[in-house]
């Protein structure tokens, strides 16, 4: 079996019919299907199983898929690699971020862009929980998310420190400054995905801190909705100050805390055990060159 042959096999387990594989494969039916017949006879094992008119893997196919992912994932980090020595920059800079970062990403993808005309961007949105699993599984090349990170497994930057404020309904007229204990009784807009995320546990906690729970009425994944819900009266949430940048504020007040040690403490991470090819060791240079906590030997050094 050779590395071609197994990047069929991913492909039709990823798709679930032949059909579809050979379209992605840009390739003929019968050929794929040879192919696949082929491997089989090879492991003298069955792969995969017709359910209807999908294909579903077997316990041997469960095993190659996983261990063939991995395998192409690393040669394909090899081949970046070797290319990345020569001149000229190409490719897909995938980055990760929390929506409470996004805010940092819209001035560095420009920059990159008139740097590197012919570098493409890819932004994927998830919380920590996720984007850390996306690091492990190399779907991203980095990732902007709140501290803590609590995995050995990533190199950081920590970036600019900033304040969490209330977004409350305008018509609610409360205090600003606030304190955290006036929340209390006050019904909690949450829009984390994850419970076990860093920035939902960081609030928890600083509620806790002060003698009670929040009043969670409603959890949410998307920022923008919990803004709308909060234009309708419905209740009160806590975010990084730069995060409300992208939604209207128009109803919404923002309040300052009189109390609260909550700041945004946003980080960029990346795998350690990763080549980090060099569109993405640029990238992390835009950060450098404005806080000089990291050089470019320091970046190579993580390698």
């Amino acid at each position: 079996m050779d590395l071609r042959q197994l990047n069929y096999f991913i492909t039709i387990v990823e798709e679930k019919q032949i059909t579809k594989a050979a379209k992605r494969l840009h390739m003929a039916q019968p050929p794929l299907s040879n192919q696949l017949k082929v491997m089989e006879t090879e492991l003298n094992c069955k792969l995969l199983d017709r359910n209807g008119r999908a294909l579903e893997l077997t316990e041997p196919g469960k095993i190659l898929y996983e261990k063939g992912k991995a395998l192409l994932a690393n040669f394909e980090d090899t081949i970046s690699e070797i290319k990345e020595i020569g001149e000229g920059l190409k490719g897909v800079l995938s980055i990760g971020a929390d929506q409470t970062c996004l805010s940092y990403l819209p001035e560095k993808i420009k920059l990159m862009h008139e740097r590197y005309p012919n570098l493409c961007f890819k932004i994927i949105e998830g919380d920590s929980f996720f984007l850390k699993k996306s690091l492990i599984n190399k779907e991203i090349d980095l990732a902007i998310l709140q501290q803590p990170i609590e995995n050995d497994n990533f190199f950081s930057i920590g970036l600019d420190l900033e304040e969490f404020v209330l977004a409350t309904p305008v018509q609610w007229k409360l205090p600003n400054p606030i304190q955290i204990e006036d929340l209390k009784d006050l019904p909690f807009l949450s829009f984390y995905r994850h419970r076990s995320c860093s920035t939902f546990r960081i609030i928890i906690d600083e509620f806790k801190r002060h003698g009670f729970e929040p009043n969670i009425i409603c959890e949410c994944i998307d920022i923008a909705m919990v803004i709308s819900l909060i234009n309708e009266g419905l209740g009160v949430t806590i975010l990084p100050k730069t995060s409300l940048d992208k939604c209207s504020n128009q109803g919404i007040q923002i309040i300052s805390f009189k109390n609260c040690n909550i700041q945004s403490n946003a980080t960029i991470v990346w795998s350690k055990d990763r080549y980090l090819a060099k569109h993405a060791m640029n990238f992390l240079e835009l950060f450098t060159e404005e806080t000089h906590l990291l050089t470019m030997g320091t970046i190579c050094q993580s390698q």
